[in-house]
Formats: C-alpha cells, sequence, structure tokens
C-alpha cells in the first residue's frame, strides 16, 4: 500500500496526539500533518490540498461557529474525503455537517479503536462522495453560496474579519501588506453583495 497523507485538525493537543498515534500503530506507512485551527489547516490545504488522502477535522476549532468552513472546504475540493470530529453530537448538527459536505460525522465519544477503523475503512474507499448539488439547491442561502466564488485568501482575511481582527492585524497573520488587506475587502464586499464588515461576517457565521 502506497503512503495516505491525512491532514488532521484538532485544537486539543492530546486528542490530536493519541489519535495520530493510534492510526501510526496501526498503519504505519501515513503520512500526518496537523493544524489546531482552521487558518491553519486552509494554509495546508491551499500547499498539499490536491495530494491529501482524507481530512479528518474539528468542527468548532477556535474562529468557527458554524459549518462554513467545511462548506468551503467542501466546494473547492469535492472529491476529498472528509470525516467530521465533533463533541456536540446532535441530529441537528450531524445533518448539518453532512449536508455541508462531511463525508462522515463521528462523535469523538467513539472509541478511538473503533475510530481508527472507521478512518482505514475510508483510506480504503468505502465512502460514498457527498450529494452537495441537492443541499445547495434546498438548504443553502444565495449570499452562503457567494463564499464559494472566494478566493484562498480572500477566505482567510474574511475569516480573521468574523473574528474581530483589524486590518493591520490581519496583514502580520497573513504577511500582506495593509493595502492587500483591503483590496481583498474590496473583492468579498462585491462577491457577497455587502457593504460593511457587519454584514460580511453575518454571511460568514450564519448557521
Amino acid at each position: 500500500m502506497s503512503e495516505s497523507k491525512i491532514i488532521i485538525a484538532d485544537d486539543h493537543p492530546m486528542f490530536l496526539e493519541g489519535l495520530e498515534a493510534a492510526i501510526i500503530k496501526q498503519q504505519p506507512n501515513v503520512y500526518i500533518q496537523a493544524a489546531n485551527n482552521y487558518l491553519a489547516l486552509f494554509s495546508v490545504l491551499d500547499n498539499d490540498g490536491d495530494d491529501i488522502d482524507l481530512l479528518i477535522m474539528d468542527l468548532r476549532m477556535p474562529g468557527a461557529t458554524s459549518e462554513t468552513g467545511l462548506f468551503y472546504i467542501r466546494k473547492r475540493y469535492p472529491e476529498l474525503p472528509i470525516i467530521v470530529l465533533s463533541a456536540h453530537d446532535t441530529i441537528d448538527i450531524r445533518m448539518k455537517c453532512l449536508e455541508s459536505g462531511a463525508s462522515d460525522f463521528i462523535s469523538k465519544s467513539i472509541d478511538v479503536n473503533e475510530l481508527v477503523t472507521a478512518i482505514m475503512e475510508m483510506l480504503s474507499g468505502y465512502y460514498q462522495y457527498p450529494n452537495t448539488t441537492m443541499y445547495q439547491k434546498n438548504h443553502i442561502s444565495a449570499e452562503l453560496d457567494r463564499l464559494s466564488s472566494l478566493t484562498p485568501s480572500q477566505f482567510k482575511v474574511l475569516h480573521l474579519i468574523s473574528n474581530g481582527h483589524a486590518n493591520k492585524n490581519i496583514a502580520d497573520l497573513l504577511n500582506i501588506s495593509e493595502n492587500t488587506v483591503k483590496n481583498h475587502i474590496t473583492a468579498i464586499f462585491d462577491k457577497l453583495g455587502v457593504t460593511n464588515r457587519t454584514q460580511a461576517c453575518n454571511i460568514f457565521n450564519q448557521q
């Protein structure tokens, strides 16, 4: 079996380390990259997204209050298998995740051996691509769907705006100029059909 590449995105270090160790114990020929927030996850995907075999992500990482990040990732990587892990296992959250593009939704309360088995099965191809087309037609608002038109850089800027960062801080975090940040914000407003940060954040954070 050739080397599989996995991203695990989770902001709990002990859970992340434990899951990495459990996966490698069962399948040593796995390369794992870690991310502890959405901004780091987007950066990893920007660099290696086309070579990733599986994304395992915690829905509620810092800076995210809805399924927006999952929805955007699915739109950019329509064939990437995605397992969503969550400590909040309710029917509503489970359905929103599956409808937003998750290949599978697994509660964090599951036994780690069962979780690793599910991961190995997905790496072997035992999953279905999510039917996001039907979801977009019946559930996604026009405003939320416009998020998919944003470039990766624009989405990162919007993500940081929604978390209350000023232009200078955004520039520092993304290693770009403030003028570039302003240009991104202008493009974001135009694509989302809004005129201010509050309106843009409302679209980003809508449930």
